[in-house]
């Protein structure tokens, strides 16, 4: 009895496990990082690649956007140039806050450096359907590419482990 209520338990809590693992994508030649379980994905005609995570217990949101900047005719020389004007990073930040909605607070930014590369960081504080949620944001260029993973959580039993181990799970190669 007891042997077959632990073969019970374990066909159940086997897919429980392997639905929750975590799973590597590679977003860009040199970049990739890893979702707390494996996200949709969406190609948006070539321009942008969409990686989507709505937690199952609805705590969290993990988004990435890879947008193509080639696309619209910009070469990487051009981007990078474009980067050491302090102007570019201002820009890049008021893009994604306008996309929030009005009411958006801005928490804390920073730039840091991740792999030597150049990181906007930015923590931010809106509304959604009536609710608040606290944004978190890391936005960089890599090549021809924009990069901006966010994390959005939906109510205060958030895990912040998962997300630390979200943003941590970034590798950009030199």
């Amino acid at each position: 009895m007891r042997k077959s209520f632990f073969i019970h338990f374990l066909f159940i809590l086997f897919p429980i496990i392997t639905m929750s693992q975590e799973t590597k994508i590679q977003l860009t030649e040199k970049v990739s990082i890893s979702f707390p379980e494996k996200p949709d994905v969406r190609n948006m005609q070539g321009i942008a690649s969409v990686y989507s995570l709505k937690l199952a217990d609805s705590t969290a949101n993990f988004n990435v956007v890879v947008q193509d900047l080639s696309k619209n005719g910009l070469s990487a020389e051009q981007i990078e140039s474009a980067q050491l004007d302090p102007s570019f990073w201002e820009q890049l930040e008021t893009s994604f806050i306008a996309q929030l909605g009005s009411g958006t607070k801005i928490l804390s930014k920073e730039i840091k450096k991740i792999s030597s590369k150049d990181v906007l960081t930015l923590v931010i504080s809106t509304e959604r359907n009536g609710k608040k949620m606290e944004v978190s944001s890391y936005i960089f260029i890599e090549g021809v590419h924009t990069i901006n993973i966010v994390h959005s959580k939906r109510n205060d039993s958030a895990s912040q482990d998962v997300k630390n181990k979200f943003f941590n799970s970034i590798n950009i190669a030199n």
